[in-house]
């Protein structure tokens, strides 16, 4: 019975010098300082929707050729981003990229024959947010606003009968009738998002962005110029775009 209580009070010291040990380590060795500014870069892929709003001063009643109601399509791009960091929890992020836009309205005569106008344009956008950044789990959570310019260098348009070709003798002149005018545009940008850490220095960054556009003229007779034998030109801008980004990102 000796040995086993020597035994047990040598087991019992050790112990208690170990803890004590590593108690005191603990307290030598300084806890990590967050850093006051931190930043990252990267590319992002985007993807979404765009809309054409009705615009304002249509003729009662009129619902043919012209952009006369709303209208949507699909936008795709991709951008190099760089976002700074102060103090965790206010963010910039600048924003550099490519976008390419579809507006389209379908229009029906006599029950009989449609029309598909079209309308695409692409540019350029530079777009600065400022963001509110919280911590997560993962990485980190992040609400932002701020504008965006977004440049039309390269405009098209097209008509398509798309039912009912049979019925018309014009088609032609109907296809050929729609034309497109560039205009840069600003937009007022609200977005949300997340970036997830993966190991020491790499993120993945995905976020979601709706913007209105601030530069759009309201009335259908800005936006639209009727010519001569029908034909019509249309100032190449959506009035809401919204977009899905996901990308891969290096931590600073």
């Amino acid at each position: 019975m000796r040995p086993l209580i020597v035994a047990a009070c040598f087991a019992a010291t050790t112990l208690a010098g170990s803890l004590a040990r590593a108690e005191a380590a603990a307290a030598a060795t300084p806890e990590a300082k967050p850093k006051s500014f931190e930043s990252s870069a990267g590319l992002k892929l985007l993807a979404g929707g765009n809309v054409w709003s009705k615009p304002s001063d249509v003729t009662a009643g009129y619902d043919g050729l012209g952009f006369a109601g709303s209208g949507g399509g699909f936008g795709y791009g991709g951008s190099a981003y760089y976002e700074a960091r102060f103090i965790q929890h206010l963010g910039l992020e600048l924003d550099l990229g490519y976008d390419h836009s579809t507006l389209q309205r379908d229009v029906t005569y006599n029950g009989a024959v449609k029309v598909r106008e079209r309308v695409t344009h692409s540019g350029l956008r530079l777009g600065l947010l400022a963001k509110g950044i919280f911590s997560a789990p993962f990485g980190r959570m992040w609400l932002g606003i701020g504008p965006e310019l977004v440049t039309g260098s390269s405009v098209d348009a097209r008509n398509e009968i798309t039912e009912g070709r049979q019925f018309v003798t014009n088609a032609t002149e109907i296809e050929n009738a729609i034309s497109a005018k560039s205009k840069s545009s600003t937009m007022f940008t609200m977005a949300l998002g997340l970036a997830i850490h993966l190991g020491d220095n790499l993120e993945i960054p995905v976020d979601l962005r709706a913007a209105k556009n601030l530069s759009q003229d309201d009335k259908w007779s800005d936006r639209v110029r009727f010519q001569p034998n029908n034909a019509y030109e249309v100032t190449a801008q959506s009035s809401w775009d919204f977009r899905l980004a996901a990308g891969l990102g290096y931590r600073f």
